[in-house]
Protein backbone atom coordinates (compact mmCIF):
# COMPACT_ATOMS: atom_id res chain seq x y z
CA UNK A 1 0.00 0.00 0.00
CA UNK A 2 2.85 2.82 1.24
CA UNK A 3 4.58 1.95 -2.12
CA UNK A 4 1.81 2.07 -4.33
CA UNK A 5 1.26 5.64 -2.81
CA UNK A 6 4.63 6.82 -3.13
CA UNK A 7 4.54 5.51 -7.16
CA UNK A 8 0.98 7.20 -7.55
CA UNK A 9 2.52 10.95 -6.00
CA UNK A 10 6.31 10.32 -8.04
CA UNK A 11 4.79 9.60 -11.36
CA UNK A 12 8.41 9.68 -12.52
CA UNK A 13 9.76 6.46 -11.54
CA UNK A 14 6.89 3.71 -11.98
CA UNK A 15 9.55 1.18 -11.00
CA UNK A 16 9.78 1.93 -7.66
CA UNK A 17 9.65 -1.08 -5.46
CA UNK A 18 9.26 -1.41 -1.49
CA UNK A 19 10.59 -4.64 1.04
CA UNK A 20 9.09 -4.51 4.16
CA UNK A 21 11.62 -5.54 7.36
CA UNK A 22 10.81 -5.75 10.82
CA UNK A 23 13.06 -3.03 13.00
CA UNK A 24 14.85 -5.85 15.19
CA UNK A 25 15.77 -7.70 12.25
CA UNK A 26 17.04 -4.29 10.34
CA UNK A 27 18.93 -4.07 13.58
CA UNK A 28 20.21 -7.22 14.63
CA UNK A 29 19.29 -9.77 11.95
CA UNK A 30 23.10 -9.51 10.15
CA UNK A 31 25.00 -10.33 13.19
CA UNK A 32 22.10 -12.19 14.94
CA UNK A 33 23.83 -15.90 13.77
CA UNK A 34 27.45 -14.37 14.66
CA UNK A 35 27.11 -13.40 18.30
CA UNK A 36 24.91 -16.95 19.20
CA UNK A 37 28.38 -18.50 17.51
CA UNK A 38 30.46 -16.51 19.60
CA UNK A 39 28.03 -16.40 23.18
CA UNK A 40 28.30 -20.78 22.44
CA UNK A 41 32.19 -20.11 21.99
CA UNK A 42 32.20 -18.17 25.73
CA UNK A 43 30.51 -20.69 26.77
CA UNK A 44 32.67 -23.40 25.86
CA UNK A 45 35.66 -22.28 27.17
CA UNK A 46 33.62 -21.54 30.27
CA UNK A 47 33.17 -24.74 30.52
CA UNK A 48 37.05 -26.20 29.74
CA UNK A 49 37.52 -23.65 32.45
CA UNK A 50 35.81 -25.24 35.22
CA UNK A 51 36.65 -28.74 34.09
CA UNK A 52 40.19 -27.60 34.24
CA UNK A 53 39.10 -26.05 37.86
CA UNK A 54 37.98 -29.35 38.65
CA UNK A 55 40.85 -31.62 38.25
CA UNK A 56 43.02 -29.67 39.64
CA UNK A 57 40.38 -29.66 43.04
CA UNK A 58 40.17 -33.32 42.45
CA UNK A 59 44.30 -33.54 42.43
CA UNK A 60 44.48 -31.44 45.61
CA UNK A 61 41.91 -33.38 47.10
CA UNK A 62 44.42 -37.13 46.22
CA UNK A 63 46.88 -35.05 48.45
CA UNK A 64 44.47 -34.77 51.18
CA UNK A 65 43.17 -38.09 51.29
CA UNK A 66 45.15 -38.63 54.64
CA UNK A 67 44.06 -35.86 56.21
CA UNK A 68 40.35 -36.38 55.31
CA UNK A 69 40.74 -40.36 56.60
CA UNK A 70 41.93 -39.16 59.73
CA UNK A 71 39.57 -36.63 60.42
CA UNK A 72 36.64 -39.04 59.61
CA UNK A 73 38.23 -41.58 61.86
CA UNK A 74 37.85 -38.54 64.73
CA UNK A 75 34.62 -38.28 64.16
CA UNK A 76 34.08 -35.26 61.72
CA UNK A 77 30.42 -35.43 59.82
CA UNK A 78 31.06 -35.32 56.01
CA UNK A 79 28.30 -32.71 55.67
CA UNK A 80 30.70 -30.54 57.71
CA UNK A 81 33.66 -31.80 55.60
CA UNK A 82 31.79 -31.29 52.09
CA UNK A 83 30.86 -27.79 53.05
CA UNK A 84 34.66 -27.19 53.80
CA UNK A 85 35.42 -28.14 50.11
CA UNK A 86 32.44 -26.61 48.27
CA UNK A 87 33.30 -23.54 50.18
CA UNK A 88 37.06 -23.63 49.42
CA UNK A 89 35.90 -24.62 45.75
CA UNK A 90 32.88 -21.18 45.49
CA UNK A 91 35.39 -18.59 46.74
CA UNK A 92 38.07 -19.93 43.69
CA UNK A 93 34.89 -19.25 41.50
CA UNK A 94 33.83 -16.10 43.09
CA UNK A 95 38.22 -15.17 42.74
CA UNK A 96 37.70 -16.06 39.09
CA UNK A 97 34.48 -13.78 38.25
CA UNK A 98 36.36 -11.14 40.02
CA UNK A 99 39.36 -11.60 37.27
CA UNK A 100 36.84 -12.22 34.81
CA UNK A 101 34.95 -8.56 35.11
CA UNK A 102 38.33 -7.14 34.79
CA UNK A 103 39.09 -9.25 31.97
CA UNK A 104 36.00 -8.06 30.49
CA UNK A 105 36.12 -4.54 30.80
CA UNK A 106 39.83 -4.68 28.89
CA UNK A 107 38.29 -7.27 26.88
CA UNK A 108 35.45 -4.21 26.03
CA UNK A 109 37.82 -1.38 25.12
CA UNK A 110 39.83 -4.30 22.62
CA UNK A 111 36.30 -4.78 20.93
CA UNK A 112 35.81 -1.16 20.26
CA UNK A 113 39.13 -0.55 18.92
CA UNK A 114 38.57 -3.29 16.23
CA UNK A 115 35.93 -1.81 15.38
CA UNK A 116 33.00 -4.59 14.41
CA UNK A 117 31.13 -1.75 12.47
CA UNK A 118 27.85 -3.35 12.40
CA UNK A 119 27.35 -4.69 15.70
CA UNK A 120 24.60 -3.07 17.24
CA UNK A 121 24.32 -0.42 20.42
CA UNK A 122 27.79 -2.08 20.50
CA UNK A 123 28.58 1.92 22.83
CA UNK A 124 26.44 1.17 25.09
CA UNK A 125 27.50 -2.15 26.53
CA UNK A 126 29.15 -2.12 30.14
CA UNK A 127 29.89 -3.62 32.70
CA UNK A 128 26.76 -2.67 34.84
CA UNK A 129 24.33 -4.18 37.57
CA UNK A 130 22.86 -7.09 35.24
CA UNK A 131 26.08 -7.86 34.36
CA UNK A 132 27.68 -8.28 38.00
CA UNK A 133 24.53 -10.33 39.26
CA UNK A 134 25.23 -12.68 36.17
CA UNK A 135 28.69 -12.68 36.84
CA UNK A 136 28.14 -13.77 40.39
CA UNK A 137 25.51 -15.98 39.76
CA UNK A 138 27.57 -18.49 37.26
CA UNK A 139 30.86 -17.66 39.62
CA UNK A 140 28.56 -18.99 42.32
CA UNK A 141 26.80 -22.10 40.24
CA UNK A 142 30.09 -23.40 38.39
CA UNK A 143 32.25 -23.45 41.92
CA UNK A 144 29.24 -25.15 43.23
CA UNK A 145 28.66 -27.75 40.62
CA UNK A 146 32.48 -28.67 39.60
CA UNK A 147 33.18 -28.80 43.58
CA UNK A 148 31.17 -31.37 43.88
CA UNK A 149 33.73 -34.31 41.93
CA UNK A 150 36.31 -33.46 45.17
CA UNK A 151 33.07 -34.10 47.91
CA UNK A 152 32.43 -36.94 46.34
CA UNK A 153 36.02 -38.17 46.48
CA UNK A 154 35.75 -37.21 49.80
CA UNK A 155 32.65 -38.88 50.87
CA UNK A 156 34.03 -42.11 49.17
CA UNK A 157 37.46 -42.41 50.89
CA UNK A 158 38.68 -45.72 52.35
CA UNK A 159 40.09 -45.15 55.97
CA UNK A 160 41.63 -48.41 55.91
CA UNK A 161 43.58 -47.75 52.60
CA UNK A 162 44.41 -44.15 53.21
CA UNK A 163 45.61 -44.62 56.39
CA UNK A 164 47.55 -47.47 55.30
CA UNK A 165 49.07 -46.03 52.72
CA UNK A 166 50.20 -43.05 54.95
CA UNK A 167 54.05 -44.25 55.12
CA UNK A 168 54.51 -44.13 51.43
CA UNK A 169 54.53 -41.01 49.76
CA UNK A 170 52.33 -40.86 46.65
CA UNK A 171 50.86 -44.23 45.98
CA UNK A 172 47.16 -44.07 47.60
CA UNK A 173 46.07 -43.61 44.04
CA UNK A 174 46.86 -46.20 41.69
CA UNK A 175 50.26 -45.54 40.34
CA UNK A 176 50.27 -44.98 36.76
CA UNK A 177 47.28 -47.26 36.05
CA UNK A 178 44.33 -45.08 34.93
CA UNK A 179 41.69 -47.06 36.74
CA UNK A 180 41.40 -44.97 39.79
CA UNK A 181 42.38 -41.79 37.44
CA UNK A 182 39.59 -42.64 35.58
CA UNK A 183 37.01 -39.26 36.38
CA UNK A 184 40.39 -37.07 35.85
CA UNK A 185 40.76 -39.32 32.78
CA UNK A 186 37.40 -37.99 31.73
CA UNK A 187 37.91 -34.42 32.28
CA UNK A 188 40.81 -34.68 29.90
CA UNK A 189 39.10 -35.98 27.29
CA UNK A 190 36.61 -33.48 27.85
CA UNK A 191 39.01 -30.65 27.54
CA UNK A 192 40.67 -31.99 24.65
CA UNK A 193 37.39 -32.51 22.49
CA UNK A 194 36.31 -29.17 23.55
CA UNK A 195 39.22 -27.16 22.31
CA UNK A 196 39.32 -29.20 19.50
CA UNK A 197 35.31 -28.05 18.67
CA UNK A 198 36.71 -24.64 18.93
CA UNK A 199 39.68 -25.00 17.32
CA UNK A 200 38.39 -26.46 14.21
CA UNK A 201 35.42 -23.73 14.27
CA UNK A 202 38.00 -21.12 14.33
CA UNK A 203 39.87 -22.28 11.78
CA UNK A 204 36.93 -22.59 9.61
CA UNK A 205 36.10 -18.85 10.40
CA UNK A 206 39.71 -17.77 9.60
CA UNK A 207 39.96 -19.77 5.91
CA UNK A 208 36.95 -18.38 5.11
CA UNK A 209 38.02 -14.59 5.79
CA UNK A 210 40.72 -15.67 3.89
CA UNK A 211 39.22 -16.80 0.86
CA UNK A 212 37.02 -13.97 1.27
CA UNK A 213 39.51 -11.19 0.80
CA UNK A 214 41.04 -13.09 -2.34
CA UNK A 215 37.31 -12.08 -3.96
CA UNK A 216 37.52 -9.29 -6.48
CA UNK A 217 34.93 -6.61 -5.87
CA UNK A 218 34.67 -5.75 -9.69
CA UNK A 219 36.74 -2.50 -9.40
CA UNK A 220 39.79 -1.04 -7.96
CA UNK A 221 39.98 0.64 -4.96
CA UNK A 222 43.85 1.94 -4.48
CA UNK A 223 44.06 5.64 -4.30
CA UNK A 224 39.93 6.47 -4.59
CA UNK A 225 38.21 9.12 -2.38
CA UNK A 226 34.79 8.94 -1.72
CA UNK A 227 31.80 10.81 -0.05
CA UNK A 228 28.38 11.73 -0.57
CA UNK A 229 26.57 15.27 -1.50
CA UNK A 230 23.11 16.05 -0.99
CA UNK A 231 21.98 18.51 -3.40
CA UNK A 232 18.97 19.76 -0.77
CA UNK A 233 17.60 23.37 -2.19
CA UNK A 234 14.50 23.61 -3.18
CA UNK A 235 15.77 24.14 -7.17
CA UNK A 236 17.21 20.84 -6.77
CA UNK A 237 13.98 18.91 -6.06
CA UNK A 238 11.88 20.54 -8.72
CA UNK A 239 9.93 17.61 -10.71
CA UNK A 240 9.58 19.61 -14.00
CA UNK A 241 13.01 20.76 -13.91
CA UNK A 242 16.03 18.27 -13.96
CA UNK A 243 18.46 21.06 -14.91
CA UNK A 244 19.64 22.77 -11.84
CA UNK A 245 20.73 19.29 -10.46
CA UNK A 246 22.47 18.17 -13.80
CA UNK A 247 24.38 21.33 -13.93
CA UNK A 248 25.04 21.10 -10.03
CA UNK A 249 26.96 18.06 -10.77
CA UNK A 250 28.19 18.46 -13.93
CA UNK A 251 30.32 21.92 -12.65
CA UNK A 252 31.53 20.09 -9.32
CA UNK A 253 32.69 17.30 -11.52
CA UNK A 254 34.77 19.81 -13.73
CA UNK A 255 35.91 21.84 -10.82
CA UNK A 256 37.32 18.77 -9.08
CA UNK A 257 38.95 17.22 -12.45
CA UNK A 258 40.99 20.45 -12.12
CA UNK A 259 42.44 20.18 -8.37
CA UNK A 260 46.40 18.58 -8.85
CA UNK A 261 46.67 15.20 -7.88
CA UNK A 262 43.05 14.11 -9.78
CA UNK A 263 43.21 11.24 -12.13
CA UNK A 264 39.28 11.34 -12.79
CA UNK A 265 36.11 11.40 -11.00
CA UNK A 266 32.57 10.49 -11.32
CA UNK A 267 29.43 10.31 -9.52
CA UNK A 268 26.52 7.36 -8.74
CA UNK A 269 23.45 7.16 -6.99
CA UNK A 270 25.00 4.23 -4.73
CA UNK A 271 28.58 3.37 -4.04
CA UNK A 272 29.06 -0.05 -3.76
CA UNK A 273 29.88 -1.58 0.02
CA UNK A 274 28.10 1.12 1.54
CA UNK A 275 25.00 -0.53 1.94
CA UNK A 276 22.77 1.78 -0.11
CA UNK A 277 20.20 -0.03 -1.96
CA UNK A 278 17.86 0.69 -4.93
CA UNK A 279 16.25 -1.85 -7.23
CA UNK A 280 13.05 -2.19 -8.77
CA UNK A 281 10.88 -4.27 -11.53
CA UNK A 282 12.08 -4.03 -15.07
CA UNK A 283 10.37 -6.14 -18.38
CA UNK A 284 13.37 -7.24 -20.82
CA UNK A 285 12.99 -7.41 -24.41
CA UNK A 286 11.73 -11.33 -25.37
CA UNK A 287 11.33 -12.38 -21.33
CA UNK A 288 7.43 -13.46 -19.78
CA UNK A 289 8.17 -13.55 -16.44
CA UNK A 290 6.23 -16.56 -14.09
CA UNK A 291 2.54 -15.07 -13.50
CA UNK A 292 2.54 -13.32 -10.65
CA UNK A 293 6.15 -12.73 -10.46
CA UNK A 294 8.09 -9.81 -11.35
CA UNK A 295 11.95 -9.65 -12.24
CA UNK A 296 14.01 -7.59 -10.10
CA UNK A 297 17.21 -5.51 -11.31
CA UNK A 298 19.80 -3.60 -8.59
CA UNK A 299 19.14 -0.02 -10.08
CA UNK A 300 21.90 2.74 -10.31
CA UNK A 301 22.05 6.65 -11.61
CA UNK A 302 25.92 6.69 -12.95
CA UNK A 303 27.82 9.90 -14.48
CA UNK A 304 29.61 9.53 -17.63
CA UNK A 305 33.01 9.26 -15.81
CA UNK A 306 31.90 6.77 -12.82
CA UNK A 307 32.66 3.72 -14.50
CA UNK A 308 36.68 4.75 -15.72
CA UNK A 309 36.65 6.50 -12.23
CA UNK A 310 35.79 2.83 -10.32
CA UNK A 311 37.93 1.20 -13.07
CA UNK A 312 34.98 -0.70 -13.84
CA UNK A 313 35.77 -2.70 -16.97
CA UNK A 314 33.82 -2.37 -20.27
CA UNK A 315 32.65 -6.21 -22.29
CA UNK A 316 30.70 -4.50 -24.65
CA UNK A 317 29.57 -1.12 -26.25
CA UNK A 318 29.79 2.04 -24.75
CA UNK A 319 29.77 3.86 -21.31
CA UNK A 320 27.35 7.06 -21.54
CA UNK A 321 28.57 10.45 -22.78
CA UNK A 322 27.57 13.69 -22.54
CA UNK A 323 24.83 12.80 -25.55
CA UNK A 324 22.89 11.12 -23.47
CA UNK A 325 19.93 13.62 -22.25
CA UNK A 326 16.70 14.01 -21.93
CA UNK A 327 15.55 14.51 -25.57
CA UNK A 328 17.24 11.42 -26.97
CA UNK A 329 16.63 7.71 -26.87
CA UNK A 330 16.72 6.61 -23.26
CA UNK A 331 19.83 4.20 -22.94
CA UNK A 332 21.25 2.06 -20.07
CA UNK A 333 24.18 -0.12 -19.67
CA UNK A 334 23.78 -3.59 -17.65
CA UNK A 335 26.31 -5.74 -16.01
CA UNK A 336 27.66 -9.38 -17.72
CA UNK A 337 25.34 -11.08 -15.20
CA UNK A 338 21.91 -9.33 -16.71
CA UNK A 339 23.68 -9.95 -20.15
CA UNK A 340 24.85 -13.63 -19.47
CA UNK A 341 21.18 -14.27 -17.82
CA UNK A 342 19.14 -13.27 -20.76
CA UNK A 343 21.68 -13.36 -24.43
CA UNK A 344 23.66 -15.72 -23.75
CA UNK A 345 24.13 -16.50 -26.92
CA UNK A 346 23.97 -13.32 -28.44
CA UNK A 347 24.68 -9.14 -28.72
CA UNK A 348 22.50 -7.47 -25.93
CA UNK A 349 23.49 -4.27 -27.06
CA UNK A 350 20.47 -2.84 -29.11
CA UNK A 351 18.45 -4.36 -27.00
CA UNK A 352 15.34 -3.27 -24.58
CA UNK A 353 14.36 -3.07 -21.40
CA UNK A 354 10.93 -1.30 -19.76
CA UNK A 355 9.88 0.23 -16.40
CA UNK A 356 7.10 2.18 -18.69
CA UNK A 357 5.62 0.14 -21.39
CA UNK A 358 5.40 3.01 -23.75
CA UNK A 359 9.06 4.07 -22.88
CA UNK A 360 11.70 1.61 -24.29
CA UNK A 361 15.31 1.58 -22.71
CA UNK A 362 17.82 0.91 -24.83
CA UNK A 363 21.11 -1.37 -24.03
CA UNK A 364 24.39 0.82 -25.32
CA UNK A 365 27.03 -1.22 -23.02
CA UNK A 366 27.53 -3.91 -21.10
CA UNK A 367 30.20 -3.75 -17.91
CA UNK A 368 31.82 -6.14 -15.11
CA UNK A 369 29.75 -7.31 -12.20
CA UNK A 370 30.39 -5.52 -9.40
CA UNK A 371 30.21 -6.69 -5.69
CA UNK A 372 27.44 -4.11 -4.66
CA UNK A 373 26.29 -4.97 -0.91
CA UNK A 374 29.55 -7.24 0.21
CA UNK A 375 32.41 -9.62 -1.12
CA UNK A 376 29.94 -12.44 0.17
CA UNK A 377 26.67 -11.10 -1.37
CA UNK A 378 25.88 -12.28 -4.85
CA UNK A 379 23.62 -9.66 -5.76
CA UNK A 380 20.87 -9.24 -8.06
CA UNK A 381 21.38 -8.19 -11.74
CA UNK A 382 22.45 -4.41 -12.30
CA UNK A 383 21.19 -1.97 -14.19
CA UNK A 384 22.50 1.84 -14.68
CA UNK A 385 21.38 4.56 -16.07
CA UNK A 386 22.99 8.00 -17.07
CA UNK A 387 22.64 10.64 -14.68
CA UNK A 388 21.79 13.21 -17.29
CA UNK A 389 18.48 11.63 -17.80
CA UNK A 390 17.23 10.72 -14.39
CA UNK A 391 19.30 12.78 -12.09
CA UNK A 392 19.10 12.23 -8.85
CA UNK A 393 20.01 15.25 -6.56
CA UNK A 394 21.98 13.04 -3.71
CA UNK A 395 25.04 11.21 -5.62
CA UNK A 396 28.37 9.61 -4.21
CA UNK A 397 31.56 11.69 -5.94
CA UNK A 398 33.98 8.87 -6.42
CA UNK A 399 37.51 10.70 -7.04
CA UNK A 400 40.52 8.78 -8.42
CA UNK A 401 44.31 10.26 -7.47
CA UNK A 402 47.67 9.66 -8.23
CA UNK A 403 48.99 9.32 -4.69
CA UNK A 404 46.78 8.99 -0.92
CA UNK A 405 43.58 10.19 -1.77
CA UNK A 406 42.40 11.16 1.85
CA UNK A 407 44.99 14.15 1.27
CA UNK A 408 42.72 15.89 -0.95
CA UNK A 409 39.54 15.62 0.70
CA UNK A 410 39.40 19.22 1.92
CA UNK A 411 40.16 20.54 -1.77
CA UNK A 412 37.17 18.39 -2.96
CA UNK A 413 34.80 19.92 -0.55
CA UNK A 414 36.17 23.35 -0.75
CA UNK A 415 35.24 23.31 -4.58
CA UNK A 416 31.85 21.40 -3.87
CA UNK A 417 31.58 24.46 -1.54
CA UNK A 418 32.21 26.81 -4.25
CA UNK A 419 29.80 25.74 -6.61
CA UNK A 420 26.90 25.46 -3.86
CA UNK A 421 27.86 26.05 -0.26
CA UNK A 422 24.62 24.91 1.05
CA UNK A 423 25.12 21.21 -0.04
CA UNK A 424 25.61 18.88 2.84
CA UNK A 425 28.94 16.87 2.21
CA UNK A 426 29.10 13.82 4.30
CA UNK A 427 30.42 10.11 4.61
CA UNK A 428 33.98 11.34 3.38
CA UNK A 429 36.11 8.11 2.86
CA UNK A 430 38.31 6.34 0.87
CA UNK A 431 37.31 3.41 -0.86
CA UNK A 432 40.06 0.94 0.88
CA UNK A 433 38.30 2.31 3.91
CA UNK A 434 34.71 1.12 3.21
CA UNK A 435 36.17 -2.09 1.20
CA UNK A 436 37.85 -2.85 5.32
CA UNK A 437 35.01 -2.07 7.10
CA UNK A 438 32.80 -3.99 4.58
CA UNK A 439 34.46 -7.32 6.60
CA UNK A 440 34.07 -5.78 9.59
CA UNK A 441 32.01 -8.61 10.83
CA UNK A 442 34.10 -11.66 9.41
CA UNK A 443 37.24 -9.92 10.84
CA UNK A 444 35.84 -9.67 14.66
CA UNK A 445 34.20 -13.14 14.16
CA UNK A 446 37.03 -14.61 13.18
CA UNK A 447 39.53 -13.36 15.43
CA UNK A 448 37.33 -13.40 18.39
CA UNK A 449 36.69 -17.44 17.64
CA UNK A 450 40.55 -17.44 17.04
CA UNK A 451 41.05 -15.87 20.55
CA UNK A 452 38.96 -18.42 22.23
CA UNK A 453 40.12 -21.35 20.71
CA UNK A 454 43.28 -20.72 21.58
CA UNK A 455 42.76 -20.13 24.78
CA UNK A 456 40.90 -22.97 25.37
CA UNK A 457 44.31 -24.95 23.56
CA UNK A 458 45.76 -23.47 26.39
CA UNK A 459 43.41 -24.49 28.59
CA UNK A 460 43.32 -27.81 27.43
CA UNK A 461 47.50 -28.70 27.63
CA UNK A 462 47.41 -27.02 30.90
CA UNK A 463 45.10 -29.98 32.14
CA UNK A 464 46.90 -32.89 30.13
CA UNK A 465 50.33 -31.29 31.61
CA UNK A 466 48.59 -31.39 35.63
CA UNK A 467 46.89 -34.90 35.11
CA UNK A 468 49.84 -36.67 33.97
CA UNK A 469 52.47 -34.92 37.07
CA UNK A 470 49.57 -36.35 38.84
CA UNK A 471 49.69 -39.50 37.64
CA UNK A 472 53.92 -39.49 37.82
CA UNK A 473 53.54 -38.18 41.26
CA UNK A 474 51.22 -41.02 42.02
CA UNK A 475 53.27 -43.40 40.29
CA UNK A 476 56.42 -42.70 41.91
CA UNK A 477 57.06 -46.15 43.39
CA UNK A 478 55.96 -48.28 39.97
CA UNK A 479 58.32 -46.24 38.12
CA UNK A 480 61.07 -46.79 40.92
CA UNK A 481 60.36 -50.41 40.64
CA UNK A 482 60.31 -50.88 36.75
CA UNK A 483 63.65 -48.91 36.80
CA UNK A 484 65.06 -51.50 39.75
CA UNK A 485 64.20 -54.09 37.31
CA UNK A 486 66.08 -52.78 34.44
CA UNK A 487 63.90 -50.77 32.69
CA UNK A 488 65.79 -48.14 30.54
CA UNK A 489 65.04 -43.75 30.43
CA UNK A 490 63.15 -44.41 26.84
CA UNK A 491 60.95 -47.20 28.34
CA UNK A 492 59.58 -45.06 30.98
CA UNK A 493 59.04 -42.03 28.97
CA UNK A 494 57.53 -43.89 26.51
CA UNK A 495 55.21 -45.27 29.23
CA UNK A 496 54.28 -42.14 30.60
CA UNK A 497 53.93 -40.80 26.58
CA UNK A 498 51.52 -43.47 25.80
CA UNK A 499 49.12 -42.60 28.73
CA UNK A 500 48.93 -38.87 27.98
CA UNK A 501 48.46 -39.82 23.89
CA UNK A 502 45.53 -42.51 24.76
CA UNK A 503 44.02 -39.19 26.71
CA UNK A 504 44.38 -36.90 23.64
CA UNK A 505 43.16 -39.43 20.90
CA UNK A 506 40.15 -39.92 22.73
CA UNK A 507 39.45 -36.70 23.01
CA UNK A 508 40.36 -36.23 19.54
CA UNK A 509 38.40 -38.75 18.32
CA UNK A 510 34.94 -36.90 20.26
CA UNK A 511 36.04 -33.60 19.49
CA UNK A 512 35.70 -34.90 15.73
CA UNK A 513 32.45 -36.11 16.33
CA UNK A 514 31.25 -32.83 18.16
CA UNK A 515 33.14 -30.39 15.66
CA UNK A 516 31.35 -32.35 12.98
CA UNK A 517 27.88 -31.73 14.26
CA UNK A 518 28.17 -28.15 15.71
CA UNK A 519 30.09 -26.81 12.44
CA UNK A 520 26.87 -26.69 10.97
CA UNK A 521 25.22 -23.75 13.03
CA UNK A 522 28.43 -22.00 11.29
CA UNK A 523 27.07 -22.51 7.55
CA UNK A 524 25.88 -18.82 7.42
CA UNK A 525 28.73 -17.86 8.35
CA UNK A 526 31.02 -19.23 5.95
CA UNK A 527 32.30 -18.33 2.46
CA UNK A 528 33.77 -20.54 0.16
CA UNK A 529 34.38 -23.16 2.98
CA UNK A 530 32.75 -26.36 3.86
CA UNK A 531 31.73 -27.06 7.34
CA UNK A 532 33.13 -30.32 7.05
CA UNK A 533 36.58 -28.68 5.48
CA UNK A 534 38.85 -32.02 5.34
CA UNK A 535 42.04 -29.46 5.19
CA UNK A 536 40.68 -27.97 8.37
CA UNK A 537 39.03 -31.14 10.04
CA UNK A 538 42.87 -32.94 8.97
CA UNK A 539 45.12 -29.91 10.46
CA UNK A 540 43.38 -28.75 13.98
CA UNK A 541 43.62 -32.70 15.15
CA UNK A 542 47.48 -33.01 14.22
CA UNK A 543 47.96 -29.40 15.98
CA UNK A 544 46.46 -30.51 19.36
CA UNK A 545 48.26 -33.43 18.63
CA UNK A 546 51.66 -31.44 18.98
CA UNK A 547 50.42 -29.85 21.74
CA UNK A 548 49.30 -32.88 24.05
CA UNK A 549 52.52 -34.34 23.20
CA UNK A 550 54.43 -31.37 24.07
CA UNK A 551 52.47 -31.18 27.50
CA UNK A 552 52.98 -34.84 28.21
CA UNK A 553 56.74 -35.00 27.36
CA UNK A 554 57.78 -32.92 30.66
CA UNK A 555 56.16 -35.21 33.15
CA UNK A 556 57.49 -37.92 31.32
CA UNK A 557 60.75 -36.55 31.40
CA UNK A 558 60.58 -35.84 35.39
CA UNK A 559 59.71 -39.24 35.42
CA UNK A 560 63.49 -40.81 34.53
CA UNK A 561 64.33 -38.79 37.69
CA UNK A 562 63.13 -41.33 39.85
CA UNK A 563 65.95 -42.71 42.09
CA UNK A 564 64.89 -46.61 42.63
CA UNK A 565 66.85 -46.83 45.71
CA UNK A 566 65.23 -43.62 47.58
CA UNK A 567 61.50 -45.68 46.50
CA UNK A 568 62.44 -48.82 47.54
CA UNK A 569 63.76 -47.42 50.57
CA UNK A 570 60.98 -45.49 51.54
CA UNK A 571 59.35 -49.30 51.68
Amino acid sequence: MIASRIREKDKRDASFGMQVIGLQEQVVGDVRRALLVLLGSVGLVLLIACVNVANLLLTRAAGREKEVAIRTALGAAWQRLARQLLTESMVLGLLGGAAGLLVAQLSLYVVRTMNPGNIPRLEDIAINATVLAFTLGVSLATGGLFGMAPVWRAIKVDLNTSLKAGGRSGQSDGGLHLRRHSLRGLLVVSEVALSLMLLIGAGLLIRSFIRLQSVPPGFTTDHVLTMEVAAAGRKYQNDKNDAPTINFYKEIENRVAHLPGVVTEGVVSALPLTGEVGWGGIDVEGYTPPPGQELQTDMRIAGTKYFRTMEIPLRKGRFFTEDDTHDKLPVAIIDEKFAQRFWPDSNPIGKHVWFDPKKPIAIVGVVGAVKQYGLEIDGKIATYFPQNQRPDPKMFLAVRTSSDSARLSSAVVSEIHAVDPDVVIYGIRTMQERLYDSLARQRFSSSMLGAFAVFALLLGAVGLYGVMSHLVMQGTHDIGVLVALGARPGNIIGLVLRKGIELAGAGIVVGLAGAAALTRVMASLLFGVSTTDLATFAAVPVLLAVVAFAATVIPAWRATAVDPMVVLREE
